[in-house]
């Protein structure tokens, strides 16, 4: 049985094989607000994490890949990695291969999690568990736990459930109607009780475009919940 399975008291869970074909198109048009691409996301997390780490890990997986936007950003950044990406959809996986020749793939079902077991020293989840159902997140923490090398890293990036703009976007989005969006207290609980360390925490995505001339000040912001995202790190310790 895969990990994806839902229960009955929460929305109906999105197939994301119905958007593989036109995530990009559709997202494109969700972030217009922000008046950037969006590749400017992925590119933006993506270097958070290269600058947040203590040392390069030789083994990295996207947990929840999709299409594989941020991929080619850890082929950029970390390029002397063993690079991974792992979802529930066969059709994003088919797109993120093409799109990603140089990084590996698997389904994220029982069999394969646990051949890679111990495996990465950087596990990647970007927008994934509020997908999610809130009674399935902890088993996802422990699928992650168990992939993670000893004192490797894990880093959960989420939409700020405090922020209008993000809950509009996340209201306004087709694939997002089983959306249950989390705090980053959910999110340090789910690291700190699947046997995680928590060692930062962080708002980000504070400017649009239009204020980028401001984008330097976030370092500034980080600790008011008032940025479009937040992100969690947390250490596998033996």
């Amino acid at each position: 049985m895969s990990i994806e399975n839902k229960i009955n008291d929460v929305p109906e869970k999105v197939d994301f094989d119905n958007y593989a074909g036109r995530y990009e198109k559709v997202l494109d048009k969700q972030l217009d607000f922000f008046g950037e691409e969006n590749s400017y996301f992925a590119d933006y997390k993506v270097k958070l994490v290269k600058d947040t780490l203590t040392s390069d890990p030789e083994n990295i997986l996207e947990f929840g890949c999709g299409i594989g936007r941020n991929l080619k950003f850890f082929t950029k950044y970390f390029p002397d990695a063993d690079i991974y990406g792992s979802d529930i959809s066969d059709k994003s996986l088919e797109i993120a291969k093409n799109e990603n020749p140089s990084v590996k793939f698997f389904m994220l079902e029982d069999e394969e999690i646990k051949s890679y077991k111990g495996k990465f020293d950087l596990i990647f989840i970007s927008c994934v568990l509020h997908h999610i159902a809130p009674d399935l997140r902890k088993s996802s923490m422990d699928t992650v736990y168990s992939m993670l090398n000893n004192n490797g890293s894990a880093y959960i990036f989420e939409h700020n459930p405090y922020n209008p703009v993000t809950r509009h976007i996340v209201n306004t989005c087709e694939w997002d109607t089983d959306a249950v969006l989390l705090n980053m207290k959910e999110s340090v609980n789910l690291f700190e009780n699947a046997g995680l360390k928590v060692t930062e925490k962080n708002y980000t995505l504070f400017y649009p475009a239009a204020l980028k001339f401001l984008r330097f000040t976030e370092n500034f912001l980080k600790k008011i919940p008032m940025g479009g995202q937040y992100y969690v790190k947390a250490v596998k310790k033996k």
